[in-house]
């Protein structure tokens, strides 16, 4: 049987999940990952520098040894443990995502996965998680996942439900569509959520226009919920930039200015933007 280094067999697995070839992916695993790999403490593996600052600031721990980007072990048993999830082999998931977690607990891909698998068993650790993934999300696609699954738990209490919990379920629903409300996967989620909301508890947030999303990130807020990407989040993808920049390294500060305005919508952002790209056409120009 052939070897394969770690960095393909990341990238292997990475494809086949992000192409939803999850039998396949499991097959991978079980012949080129260890699910009883020896976690060290004080090791950690991040897929970028952000992700090792939101580690940082969020969690605080002491980083003893840190992988190269490209043995990201994290992202590595996160896509096993949601190939294994996918295939209902729940155990053997669970297994891989405490492994992925151990080495980046912000990996939100993996935190998202334990969130589904806790969701009807553990209500309470679902909505926790959750509200975790909110923090940590730097991706509209997952913010706007975890504020689903925050809408989900308000709308499916195991005690019968009251007109502030519909309230807030519709709230985090509207909310959750404008960060992300086109993709097949998530179409399909909002409209099974759909059916079971009553929009009419959110009237007092509609306009001639639709719903006005200020109040509803303010009622939100008021609920003490997630309302908002992390403004911690957004402050670090600027600070990454701007560092970048005066290091003359316009594409990686472009990737972070371009999430911090896609997380915030601040004009003053996409005007940098604007400005970086125009140094990058002028370099092409020369």
């Amino acid at each position: 049987m052939e070897i394969k280094p770690v960095p393909k067999i990341i990238e292997d697995i990475g494809k086949m999940v992000q192409e939803e070839k999850y039998e396949e992916a499991c097959s991978f695993g079980l012949e080129n990952i260890d699910l009883n790999k020896k976690y060290i403490e004080g090791e950690y593996a991040f897929k970028n520098i952000l992700e090792e600052y939101i580690f940082q600031f969020f969690k605080k721990g002491e980083i003893k040894r840190k992988y190269p980007l490209m043995l990201d072990y994290s992202s590595l048993y996160a896509d096993y443990g949601i190939a294994l999830f996918k295939m209902s082999r729940f155990e053997e998931s669970l297994k891989s995502l405490d492994l992925a977690l151990k080495y980046n607990p912000v990996n939100v891909k993996a935190l998202l996965t334990l969130a589904e698998i806790e969701r009807d068993k553990n209500p309470g650790e679902y909505l926790k998680i959750s509200i975790e993934c909110a923090r940590y999300s730097y991706s509209l696609e997952n913010l706007a996942k975890a504020l689903r699954n925050i809408s989900y738990y308000y709308l499916n209490k195991k005690e019968k439900h009251s007109a502030e919990d519909m309230k807030t379920a519709c709230s985090l629903f509207i909310l959750s569509r404008e960060y992300d409300g086109e993709s097949k996967t998530v179409i399909s989620e909002l409209g099974d959520l759909e059916e079971k909301l009553d929009l009419d508890s959110i009237l007092e947030f509609k306009g001639d226009d639709g719903y006005d999303i200020s109040k509803i990130k303010e009622y939100l807020k008021s609920k003490n919920l997630p309302h908002e990407a992390s403004i911690e989040i957004i402050t670090i993808c600027k600070t990454l930039g701007f560092q970048l920049d005066e290091a003359k390294k316009v594409v990686p500060a472009l990737f972070y200015f371009n999430i911090a305005y896609d997380l915030s919508k601040d004009p003053a952002i996409k005007e940098t933007i604007d400005i970086l790209n125009e140094k990058i056409e002028k370099k092409e120009n020369e």
